[in-house]
């Protein structure tokens, strides 16, 4: 991200009298740069204060504290040092925030994908920014990142670029790290929707509690006059709705709910279904397919219409709707079989995911597949017996292993799976050129977990590495 040229007099961040100038608002003690307020945060491992003096010979004139802190640049004591941080951060980029009307998507899967088409939807009637897996987007501008949800100084660069190109609206991913490590402090959200939870990240979070917990953080930022917008079949959903503020409105297929859907179906690329609102129905017709897509598109459209919308109007939007990046991404090479890209990387997305695959296919499933390591492993024998049972043949390999053996966290996956109907190959490029080498015509090639990454995370490292690379090999190496 560029710095950029801005400059403000610390009096204009904060109700003191001071004539510093402050040039940038850091949060990380190591940023070697001119005249910057450095903001001691107070996070889950690291405390910020105890770096200050770091931070002063790196530049900074000024600091945020919670704490009483011994040193030679003047500090604003406050009670919160991340909600005082983005108050700053607003009032330094000329308060963004407060010109866009700003959506946030959270839950355990879904997020990318819902966030993605509520930034087409408007685009297609408005202006829209996205924040989130697939990077920062807004008109011609992108920026790649490795967050979901980036730290706090960024969204607000990202919210100031999105209101320099006259966006209206903003549409953005909210991890259950991202909320809860206050890298949203202070925003307000106008609306606020809930995919689903289902057992992930445990390694952080501990308890499911404490996951709910966190991905609650959310609804309690949602502005009075705003929109808490719940998947009703979530068995979290009661749990979710404690800590809404704004108008609920709920959605579903099997509860019942403000918004319902019903004669489902699903076909290859393309995706019907009757949605119900405020008592009438309306025929949903959506490239985008599988069942999963018809939660996503029911929270998506009802946004739009809450945010003013013409429901019509969206619904004819909906028709033109592109194919999401690494979610069911098709990937054509003339092969005679079909190859799918996606990023599912737990046991309910890839659940999912090859259920929508049954429902297209004519031949056979081969999938390749991992799990992450550093990450939570209580997952991986749930992933391991889902996509067994749902392939008619799974590759077991390698996916972000970070510092476990890749071997070891194979024989979690594998550790329930009754089936024979697997192999392992550790290298992610072999597993994928083995699949791709079994295949025949009309078989179905599933490249599970790391979707678009551009990198393989081992050790400390992240290593040069692409699935679609991988793929691009084979058909070279065999003349295709």
């Amino acid at each position: 991200l560029v710095r950029g040229d801005i400059i403000k007099k610390l009096s204009e961040l904060f109700d003191i009298n001071s004539d510093i100038v402050i040039e940038s608002i850091e949060e990380n003690s190591n940023v070697k740069a001119d005249n910057y307020l450095f903001c001691a945060i107070e996070g889950l491992t690291v405390d910020g204060h105890n770096y200050i003096n770091n931070a002063v010979e790196n530049g900074a004139v000024a600091a945020l504290v919670s704490k009483d802190v011994d040193v030679n640049i003047p500090t604003i004591k406050v009670n919160d040092t991340s909600y005082a941080m983005g108050k700053a951060l607003s009032k330094f980029y000329d308060e963004p925030d407060k010109h866009l009307k700003i959506i946030g998507v959270t839950g355990t899967d879904g997020k990318t994908t819902m966030s993605s088409i509520i930034y087409q939807l408007l685009n297609m009637v408005d202006k829209c920014g996205y924040i989130g897996t697939n990077g920062a987007q807004c008109s011609s501008f992108r920026d790649k990142m490795n967050y979901t949800t980036p730290p706090l100084k960024d969204v607000y660069i990202y919210l100031s670029k999105f209101y320099q190109d006259k966006c209206n609206y903003v549409s953005m991913e909210a991890s259950s790290e991202g909320l809860l490590t206050n890298r949203l402090k202070s925003l307000k959200f106008d609306v606020g929707i809930f995919t689903n939870i289902t057992k992930e990240h445990l390694d952080k979070h501990k308890t499911m509690e404490n996951y709910v917990a966190a991905k609650s953080i959310l609804f309690k930022e949602v502005k009075r006059d705003g929109y808490c917008i719940i998947n009703n079949d979530d068995d979290y959903a009661s749990v979710i709705k404690e800590s809404c503020h704004g108008t609920i409105i709920t959605y579903g297929i099997n509860n019942q709910a403000d918004i319902m859907a019903d004669n489902i179906v699903i076909e290859e690329n393309k995706l019907t279904f009757n949605l119900h609102y405020k008592d009438k129905k309306y025929l949903i017709e959506s490239p985008l397919s599988g069942k999963f897509n018809v939660y996503n598109l029911m929270a998506s459209i009802i946004t739009c219409v809450l945010l003013g919308f013409d429901i019509k109007v969206i619904i004819e939007a909906v028709k033109k709707i592109k194919t999401i990046e690494s979610r069911i991404e098709m990937l054509e090479y003339n092969q005679p079989f079909k190859i799918v890209l996606d990023y599912a990387h737990t046991a309910n997305a890839l659940g999912n995911l090859l259920e929508y695959i049954n429902q297209i296919k004519k031949g056979k499933i081969i999938t390749v597949t991992g799990a992450a390591g550093g990450r939570y492993d209580g997952k991986r024998p749930d992933m391991g017996e889902k996509t067994t049972s749902l392939s008619d043949y799974v590759i077991f390999t390698t996916d972000d292993p970070r510092f476990e053996d890749p071997n070891d966290i194979i024989d979690d996956l594998v550790l329930n799976v009754k089936a024979k109907n697997y192999e392992r190959i550790v290298d992610r490029t072999q597993a994928i050129h083995k699949a791709l080498s079994i295949a025949k015509e009309e078989d179905i090639v599933v490249i599970a977990g790391k979707g678009r990454d551009s990198y393989m995370a081992v050790g400390n490292d992240y290593l040069p590495y692409s699935d679609i690379e991988a793929v691009e090999k084979y058909f070279l190496k065999e003349n295709i």
